[in-house]
């Protein structure tokens, strides 16, 4: 974690500022928090799920996704929802300089941090825009960016479909319709694309279902679904297996103090998902209380250890004679 960061005070009255500004308060506090963030680095550029936002803001999942949305639209950061990594464009330049000599040694720092980043749609661009200011020598290959894998908080809204059952069964097979999305659009319509298409993972659809059933059935209204809903979903069934739908209905139910503050939002299930597993196994649910409560008996135990161990010696030598 850093020690501490720089912000500029152009930040409020600069072009960017401003526009961040109509966006709401939410916008003002995410962007703050994103150049502020105990996870950030040097380059603005890192990963952040948006769980993280909304627990350390205090601002709760939909005031988080509105802030971060009104952040990318005000043209101040990108977010790859697919990896959660968040990238502030001009961050690097505020933090480190807007120009280093080639002999400077943060370069190399500069690189190194950059080669680390986990796989995300935004390495092309952090390469193009830092290159020559700080003289990076190595461009990473990232995904191919399709207009299915955009951000919730990117991508243009589309209206819902009539029947529930087809929405998720769409948004299961998006993934699945990229070939035919990307044929040219004189292609003949008969003809067949020689490579197999992405078969959706029915278990992602079974999760899906078993989580909305009981979020519903404990809090009245069903859970928000998007991008970053499907992408956490698939992670914990590539994780689980066929063990999935079951541990996100024993999520739900869990009463552990941060679950029930965060609601049971989905990327709580994401982070906890092996502990959750191990619980749901075991028919047993570690809460906050609890580990407290094994904490002071296993601090007790140590502090009352050495005496029994002494007394026990002294029974022995006592019945020994000695």
């Amino acid at each position: 974690m850093r020690d501490y960061s720089k912000i500029s005070p152009k930040f409020w009255i600069g072009p960017t500022g401003k526009a961040i500004k109509k966006k709401g308060i939410e916008s003002v506090v995410v962007a703050v928090y994103l150049m502020t963030s105990p996870h950030a680095n040097m380059l603005g550029f890192y990963y952040l799920p948006d769980m993280y936002i909304a627990h350390e803001t205090g601002m709760g999942f939909e005031g988080a996704s509105k802030g971060l949305r009104g952040c990318i639209e005000a043209g101040f950061c990108g977010y790859d929802a697919e990896a959660e990594v968040v990238w502030v464009y001009e961050m690097a330049a505020y933090q480190i300089a807007e120009q280093l000599k080639p002999d400077d040694k943060r370069c190399i720092g500069i690189q190194n941090e950059y080669n680390d980043l986990p796989e995300n749609k935004h390495l092309s661009g952090f390469y193009e825009k830092y290159r020559s200011a700080f003289h990076m020598n190595l461009k990473r290959d990232c995904k191919e960016v399709l207009q299915l894998n955009l951000s919730p908080y990117e991508a243009p809204s589309k209206p819902l479909r009539s029947q529930e059952q087809e929405q998720e069964q769409e948004q299961e097979q998006r993934t699945g319709a990229r070939t035919e999305l990307l044929a040219p659009a004189n292609a003949d319509a008969g003809k067949k694309n020689s490579e197999p298409k992405d078969v959706p993972n029915p278990l992602n659809l079974e999760t899906w279902q078993s989580y909305k059933h009981a979020y519903a059935n404990r809090y009245g209204v069903d859970p928000i679904r998007d991008a970053a809903t499907n992408a956490k979903i698939k992670a914990i069934v590539k994780a689980l297996g066929g063990e999935a739908p079951a541990v996100a209905e024993f999520f739900v139910s869990h009463n552990g103090g941060r679950y029930v503050a965060g609601m049971h939002q989905i990327g709580l299930l994401s982070m906890d998902y092996a502990k959750l597993r191990t619980e749901w196994a075991t028919n047993s649910r570690m809460t906050q209380t609890k580990a407290l409560q094994s904490d002071k008996t296993q601090t007790n135990y140590d502090a009352w250890a050495p005496l029994i161990a002494a007394a026990e010696e002294r029974e022995r030598m006592e019945a020994n004679g000695n």
